[in-house]
């Protein structure tokens, strides 16, 4: 029954990324090999696994846009998935940007990858994604910096980013923050005016509450197998 319509049970348009079985039941919420693999584990979408053990779940993986709030209710009104106790955060900022800020490393380099991922791209727009993915160049590690530098190539203006993820730590941080000057130049870098995403009703950086979460980060060390 679900096969002969299947976007009736999946809530997305045909054909879409959204409807694929294996998007929504075997996200890319793995990590291996300086990329986000897909769980041989086939599982079923829900807020609770990434409130309770900071695994992320399918929906916030492509709608990098999204609260982990957002997600719970949709899930909830769809199939009748229980809404597990958020906390404000979890409710107010996009799951991907907690994820990239205050993440541990694997979390940082999964939202990090999803950020290049064409289907998000598509479902979340790219316009705010420049500051999160050059904040990330100057990450602790490797893996990240690599991800992250290789996510902005994906967006425009940025094809032919040059980057040593692996150079010394001044020129890292210089060639981040022009990124940033760069992307705040830009007209559209004001396009998005969502709360969640961490601006103003003026489009600009909340940066004292990017602040706040990066000064929370979980950085516990962590060995990412390659």
């Amino acid at each position: 029954p679900i096969g002969a319509d299947v976007s009736n049970h999946s809530r997305h348009r045909p054909e879409s990324p959204g409807t694929s079985c294996y998007n929504c039941h075997m996200p890319y919420n793995s990590y291996g090999l300086l990329k986000a693999m897909r769980s041989h584990t086939i599982s079923i979408p829900t807020a609770t696994e990434t409130a309770e053990f900071d695994r992320p779940n399918a929906c916030n993986l492509c709608h990098l846009d999204k609260t982990l709030g957002w997600t719970a209710e949709r899930l909830n009104e769809w199939y009748g998935t229980p809404v597990p106790p958020l906390s404000g955060e979890e409710r107010t900022v996009a799951a991907s940007l907690l994820w990239i800020l205050k993440g541990d490393a694997g979390l940082r380099a999964l939202s990090a990858e999803s950020m290049g991922w064409p289907p998000a791209q598509e479902t979340s727009g790219t316009s705010w994604m420049t500051p999160h993915l050059a904040e990330a160049l100057g990450d602790p590690y490797d893996a990240v910096r690599f991800i992250a530098a290789r996510s902005l190539r994906t967006l425009p203006d940025y094809g032919n980013l040059e980057f040593d993820f692996d150079g010394p730590e001044q020129k890292r941080i210089n060639d981040a923050l022009d990124i940033i000057r760069s992307w705040r130049s830009k007209s559209t870098s004001k396009s998005r005016r969502d709360p969640q995403l961490l601006v103003d009703i003026n489009g600009e950086l909340r940066l004292d509450a990017m602040r706040r979460l990066f000064n929370e980060r979980d950085r516990r060390p962590l060995f990412l197998r390659e």
